[in-house]
């Protein structure tokens, strides 16, 4: 059975702050990063390579650390997630704005409201994806638990294949069945990048996922595709190809642990065990929410 990710469960999460809670409960008008109140702000980090300039913002701990990407190829931008919160939006409203460059392509690379719940925070961007994203994320999207992303739900269609942005190549692939129904991955071969969102955490817990043994198939797969060297995540910092085998580790693990427990929180205590440093315990949360036995 497919769960996802909604705003009950993200507000059940106790790595949330009451600050956190206010801001998702209150006004949804961008916010000033200076008064963010019990939200920290989020941090960017930036590197260039093959003539292209990638900046990943990374939310705060209170927001599980979800990431958005701008990245800069020639005199355009390709924008990758909104992520969840005002004031985390906000912040990537003015990351956009500090290149002093238009947006080319920005697309939500799968149906999980905290990769799209800042849309509407960022104006007129229009935000592509691919219809079976759209149609999954649309009864939350139009429930009232967020600002509606208008331009998200009346976006067009992202084409998977390659294309050029700013004469730079960039390829689309999509995934079935992993820690979502469905997620886009943006490859830029000459730089040796890929964007793979919630396919890997990096020091965060993941959420369950809707298929983990095809996830890690498509992990395998990956890491077995010597086209990149730096992978772009959906939490956490960006980090190097070895993170896949991590998190084919991990995967397994949860997969083991799932499998070998009475109750959801025997898969927490479990997975805390094993992977006491990570950040993000809120995901965690979520098993109850996929628990299937």
């Amino acid at each position: 059975m497919t769960r996802r990710l909604n705003r009950r469960a993200l507000l059940k999460g106790a790595a949330l702050t009451a600050g956190a809670v206010a801001l998702i409960r209150g006004s949804f008008a961008p916010t000033s990063v200076a008064a963010q109140g019990d939200m920290p702000a989020g941090t960017v980090h930036s590197f260039a390579t093959g003539g292209v300039t990638f900046h990943t913002y990374v939310s705060p701990p209170q927001a599980v650390n979800v990431t958005s990407h701008v990245i800069e190829l020639g005199d355009q931008l390709l924008v990758v997630d909104a992520t969840m919160l005002p004031p985390t939006a906000a912040e990537v409203g003015a990351l956009i704005a500090s290149t002093g460059k238009p947006v080319h392509t920005a697309y939500v690379s799968h149906e999980h409201p905290d990769h799209w719940g800042g849309v509407s925070t960022l104006g007129d961007l229009s935000f592509q994806t691919l219809p079976e994203i759209r149609e999954g994320l649309r009864a939350e999207a139009t429930a009232g638990n967020f600002p509606e992303p208008a331009s998200l739900l009346n976006g067009s269609d992202l084409a998977l294949g390659t294309t050029e942005i700013g004469g730079v190549p960039v390829e689309f692939w999509a995934y079935d069945n992993a820690e979502a129904p469905k997620t886009i991955v943006a490859v830029l071969p000459e730089q040796r990048v890929a964007v793979v969102q919630d396919l890997v955490y990096n020091g965060v817990y993941f959420a369950p996922g809707v298929d983990r043994k095809n996830w890690i198939s498509i992990l395998e797969s990956l890491r077995d595709d010597a086209s990149f060297d730096t992978l772009l995540v959906g939490h956490g910092l960006p980090t190097t190809r070895g993170e896949l085998d991590t998190a084919i580790s991990y995967v397994k693990a949860l997969d083991a642990a799932w499998d070998a427990a009475a109750t959801p929180d025997d898969v927490v205590a479990a997975m805390k065990a094993a992977y006491p440093a990570y950040d993000g315990e809120f995901l965690l949360s979520l098993t109850a929410e996929y628990w299937d036995k």
